[in-house]
């Protein structure tokens, strides 16, 4: 299975999701190997796993690439050979502007396409301008992407109402997008928890003696395993669907 985290523009927390998902134990339960790939040309996910392997942290059933090209050819062949080897891939799809190469690619790509957004007028113009376009015109051309394509309300107020986050959602999203049940809070230990290469599990073994950090993380802990379970979840069905096909 293929998840793909998508936004046209920077600053939506893509990356920190797709690092966390891809450690996650919803993620490690239902499969065995699991790439986390970066098509970012700036390289943070690459950064961040080169102070891993510095630091000497096990990495479990995942493996990291990092695919830079803006060559159709080249990361669809990069893309095709991670696929052999792994169960589990999570792509982190850098904003880009003009072209929008990777992004079109992973819309038509991926099993499960997650779209970050904010609550904003802003975030949906831009989605909508942008990002859209493309999804409408892959589900055009291929009716079975319908259902591909989920919003994840992101840097929502933690005591933000779901149904009320989701309700609004559901009233300006276009056809052939749906909102995702779950969110993304605003939590401060998102902006710091990836120091020296860590994610989040082993951040909170850092902080376990102090309660006040160690309850944010756990906090944090439970956001990303409900997001990566609903999005596995969404897969599974698709797969199992398929198979009945």
């Amino acid at each position: 299975m293929i998840i793909g985290f998508v936004q046209t523009k920077g600053g939506t927390g893509k990356s920190t999701l797709a690092q966390n998902v891809a450690f996650s134990k919803s993620a490690s339960r239902h499969y065995r190997s699991i790439a986390l790939v970066e098509l970012d040309h700036q390289g943070t996910l690459r950064n961040w796993w080169e102070e891993r392997e510095e630091m000497g942290f096990k990495n479990g059933g995942v493996s990291f690439h990092h695919i830079s090209s803006t060559q159709k050819e080249v990361f669809q062949e990069g893309i095709k050979a991670i696929t052999q080897h792994n169960d589990l891939i999570i792509m982190d799809i850098p904003g880009e502007g003009t072209g929008r190469l990777h992004t079109r690619f992973a819309c038509a790509f991926c099993d499960v396409t997650v779209i970050p957004m904010r609550q904003s007028t802003n975030d949906e113009s831009a989605f909508l301008d942008n990002l859209y376009p493309i999804i409408k015109d892959i589900v055009i051309a291929v009716p079975e992407k319908q259902g591909r394509f989920h919003v994840l309300p992101v840097f929502t107020h933690p005591r933000a109402g779901l149904n009320k986050i989701h309700a609004h959602f559901k009233q300006v999203l276009p056809p052939h997008v749906t909102c995702l049940k779950t969110v993304y809070p605003a939590r401060a230990v998102y902006e710091n928890f990836n120091r020296k290469g860590l994610n989040l599990n082993e951040y909170a073994a850092v902080v376990a003696a102090n309660r006040k950090y160690r309850q944010q993380v756990e906090k944090a802990i439970e956001d990303i395993e409900t997001i990566a379970n609903t999005l596995i979840n969404i897969g599974r069905k698709k797969d199992a669907g398929a198979e009945r096909k």
